[in-house]
């Protein structure tokens, strides 16, 4: 009887340490990488035949266009992460415009460390925290891009602290030259400031944003943008989105240009499968002067220098699983002839029509 029971108490014995190994071993494995991503395509129609329009990523005309698709991995351990976005496409090399061949593919490059539960010091090249859009469409409700996010900076590349208590939270920074990866291609040592005020609660959230520095160190162009974002959910169907952004702009002759842009989002989702979004925006660059050269240049916004455009886009979103279909119809009504006919005349009016198509896996 006692061998017996020395025989289970020894079972038992071994029992407990193998389970206490196995804990040990469950507590040192790493975490697997997490794999996301997205892709996307469009034709767009043009009715003045011209493939024309002055915001990011669609200027083409009665043709089948591959947008972007992305390869995103993340890994973190411990208190250490990093995560790396990689895009390839049309999208992405608009988006990229600075890069050299190393680097065009680099979306985003970030090594991040959590000092504390509430600040943490973020590392490499990051999109930008300014503006309401994002560049995955994906990501966005509306295919077409805003004036006010295509001459807005897309991202930066150095580094910034995050620092958050409850639905606050605030975030400073130092990087290269806005849209430069390397500093040193450049041939400068000029930076950029970067910060943001926020505020997120559980059915709305906004954002106070703010960059100063060196935008285009070729042209000696420094760059100022104050911005302004908030979003708010009304219930589970209705959505309302502003961002509100003035830029001023300095060039080595001293003499500022400025612009700025209100734009309004409003969504509404009418059954789980179907979206409509409204996007209405008003963009000013009429302080400036097209027919002084120095105002042209130091501006970046070309035909529009000196002009001011109300544009209206709406957007259906019809959702199959994780695939979006979005027509859509825009109309941009400038206040200067910017827009290009067939023969080459001026107007005033551009008007298209698009269908894309988003798919995140």
């Amino acid at each position: 009887m006692n061998k017996k029971l020395l025989f289970f108490a020894f079972l038992i014995k071994c029992g407990v340490s193998f389970s206490q190994e196995a804990e040990v071993v469950t507590e040192t494995t790493p975490p697997a990488t997490v794999f996301a991503g997205s892709a996307d395509a469009y034709y767009k129609y043009d009715f003045s035949s011209v493939p024309d329009g002055y915001t990011s990523f669609t200027n083409t005309e009665n043709s089948f266009e591959l947008g972007m698709a992305s390869i995103e991995a993340s890994h973190s351990w411990d208190k250490a992460s990093v995560f790396v976005d990689l895009g390839f496409g049309s999208r992405a090399a608009q988006y990229n415009y600075n890069d050299t061949p190393y680097t065009f593919m680099i979306k985003q490059l970030t090594f991040t460390y959590d000092i504390t539960d509430e600040f943490k010091v973020v590392g490499g090249a990051f999109g930008t925290h300014i503006g309401y859009e994002l560049l995955d469409a994906v990501d966005n409700k509306n295919y077409s891009m805003s004036y006010a996010f295509s001459y807005g900076p897309f991202y930066n590349t150095g580094v910034k602290a995050i620092y958050t208590k409850n639905r606050f939270g605030i975030m400073l920074g130092i990087t290269n030259p806005t849209d430069f990866k390397s500093a040193v291609d450049m041939g400068t040592n000029q930076k950029t400031f970067i910060g943001q005020l926020s505020y997120v609660a559980d059915t709305g959230s906004a954002y106070f944003n703010f960059s100063t520095g060196s935008s285009d160190p070729l042209l000696g162009e420094d760059k100022t943008q104050f911005d302004v974002v908030a979003s708010k959910q009304l219930g589970e169907k209705f959505g309302l989105g502003f961002n509100g952004t003035f830029v001023q702009v300095t060039g080595d002759n001293e003499k500022d240009s400025d612009w700025f842009s209100l734009v309004g989002y409003v969504n509404y989702k009418f059954q789980p499968k179907f979206l409509v979004a409204y996007r209405i925006e008003y963009f000013d660059a009429t302080s400036t002067d097209y027919n002084d050269v120095t105002s042209y240049a130091n501006t970046g916004l070309g035909p529009l220098t000196g002009s001011s455009v109300f544009a209206n886009t709406i957007s259906l979103n019809y959702k199959v699983g994780n695939l979006t279909i979005i027509p859509e119809f825009r109309v941009d009504a400038a206040s200067e002839n910017v827009f290009v006919n067939t023969d080459f005349s001026l107007r005033g009016t551009n008007a298209y029509a698009l269908i894309a198509t988003t798919y995140s896996f």
